[in-house]
């Protein structure tokens, strides 16, 4: 007699997240280059990406900020601090010489709990001493957007958003803690591409910050170059539907057995 056992493996398909772009390190350190809103005179800062992998339907864009503000200097005794914070997701337009932002494919606002800069330390002229017994000016923390529902095409401009005391769609007119709040600016990306690596894209109303010195406009998201070996820190997941083992039912020993039974003579 003959028996043949098997087992049988059961497949579900299920959602998973898939990085498509990253530019924050890991593991994220105390502090990283950045960009201030408020001292640059900054509306709006992002830059061109191209994605990796296939999958194209987003779930949270992170980003990576610095908060230089110390809760002392506005006599707070809560951790944190909230502001309102925008990524807006464009479309690449290819129609001039040089890539611009095109339409609007998706924007997400979001208040956001701030965390304070620690405190000075002994030894760091104002600064703050990490666990690396460094000193650091500001603070690296990260902020996520849901982005879910929004398909995006293989490359995109981003732009990075928040309002400061004279500065973004909406100034706030007085003094903040905004105004010590600051884009995270980190080397190039771990997964995706920067097409264009010395460029970003950047809406200042000081015309001196451009490289072209102002020729293009000021107060406008545009094309700016000399960024090289500076991106903003953002990292984008997608849903990405593939299959994967829900459940095993094992029939018999081991995964796949064969079992012959001897002939019984007769």
């Amino acid at each position: 007699m003959r028996q043949l056992c098997f087992a049988g493996l059961l497949w579900a398909g299920s959602a998973l997240a898939a990085t498509i772009y990253d530019s924050i390190p890991a593991p994220q350190p105390p502090n990283v280059p950045s960009l201030g809103y408020q001292a640059t005179q900054t509306s709006e800062f992002g830059a061109l990406i191209q994605f990796a992998g296939s999958s194209r339907d987003l779930s949270t864009v992170t980003v990576l900020m610095s908060d230089w503000a110390l809760a002392s200097t506005y006599s707070s005794l809560s951790a944190t601090w909230n502001h309102p914070l925008t990524l807006n997701l464009y479309s690449v337009d290819n129609s001039g010489p040089n890539p611009a932002p095109g339409a609007l494919l998706a924007t997400r606002t979001a208040t956001f709990a701030i965390p304070w800069r620690p405190e000075a330390s002994a030894g760091c002229n104002g600064g703050w001493r990490a666990a690396d017994n460094l000193c650091y000016s500001g603070f690296a923390f990260t902020v996520s957007f849901d982005f879910t529902g929004v398909t995006v095409p293989n490359q995109i401009i981003y732009g990075f958003a928040y309002n400061t005391q004279t500065y973004g769609a909406n100034p706030l007119g007085t003094d903040g803690p905004y105004n010590s709040l600051n884009f995270g600016l980190p080397a190039g990306p771990s997964i995706g591409t920067n097409p264009f690596p010395d460029t970003a894209y950047w809406n200042t109303s000081t015309a001196s910050n451009y490289s072209d010195g102002g020729a293009g406009g000021t107060g406008t998201f545009r094309r700016d170059t000399d960024w090289s070996g500076y991106t903003g820190g953002v990292r984008f997941e997608a849903v990405d539907a593939v299959p994967e083992p829900s459940g095993f039912l094992l029939l018999g020993s081991g995964l796949l057995a064969l079992a012959w039974g001897g002939r019984r003579k007769r």
